[in-house]
């Protein structure tokens, strides 16, 4: 659970603890409320992370590579979505 910001790191180091594995790469798929719709964030074998936007106002061709401190700022705004996600998967 990501309450504050250092935790946001933590959340990152440990994502394939919390994350889903497709046979390729590691994902976490969460609600967002503006703009409505949903975000995934997935990081590859190697350590890299993507994410995929499906929204009212766009939804991306393909994976988008994603340097380390706009994940920090993008995780760090979804903190709810991604709580509420990982809870779901717990249950």
């Amino acid at each position: 659970m990501i309450k504050d910001q250092r935790e946001v790191s933590i959340f990152l180091k440990n994502f394939e603890s919390v994350a889903r594995w497709d046979g390729e790469k590691y994902y976490i798929t969460f609600d967002t409320e503006n703009p409505k719709g949903t975000l995934t964030i997935m990081k590859s074998t190697k350590g890299d992370f993507f994410y995929h936007r499906k929204n009212e106002r766009y939804w991306d061709i393909k994976a988008i590579k994603i340097e380390n401190d706009i994940l920090l700022d993008i995780i760090w705004a979804f903190r709810k979505g991604i709580n509420k996600s990982i809870k779901e998967m717990v249950v």
